[in-house]
């Protein structure tokens, strides 16, 4: 009987199939100066399944609010918008970076330091809640994904 639990508890704590289908990579925020009230978290998200997938929304604890940010070029001017989704089509990626998709925190509950790691969520319409943690670094330190 123990062997069956056990082996229940294992396929339970396995990830769903539709998870499997996204991928996410060098998942980090910037540290943020003592008294900041707004952090940046980036990340790459692969899309391996045969169909567009939505990322639609991001929550994490260590903010009282986070949200899907982008630069919009309005006029010759970059503008930053939030945005309620991202589409990311099939066999492909999305890369979150400086100066371009960002997520934003709003709200810090503490300053971001760098060594810290940050739980968060990011909700996909086919994929569902995947959980994420942002590693802090310090400005500088990180180096963009070479793919």
């Amino acid at each position: 009987m123990r062997a069956f639990h056990a082996a229940l508890v294992a396929l339970l704590l396995l990830p769903s199939p539709s998870n499997s289908e996204i991928r996410l990579e060098h998942a980090w925020a910037q540290a943020s100066p003592p008294k900041a009230v707004v952090g940046r978290a980036f990340v790459t998200i692969f899309n391996k399944s045969d169909e567009t997938e939505h990322l639609i929304g991001v929550s994490t604890e260590a903010a009282s609010s986070a949200e899907i940010s982008g630069i919009r070029i309005l006029q010759n001017v970059p503008n930053m918008r939030k945005l309620f989704n991202i589409d990311i089509p099939p066999h492909s990626s999305i890369v979150f970076a400086p100066g371009s998709y960002h997520i934003i925190l709003r709200n810090l509950r503490k300053p971001l330091v760098a060594g810290d790691r940050i739980d968060g969520e990011l909700m996909f319409k086919n994929a569902g809640a995947i959980p994420v943690e942002f590693r802090v670094e310090a400005a500088g330190q990180t180096e963009l994904p070479t793919r």
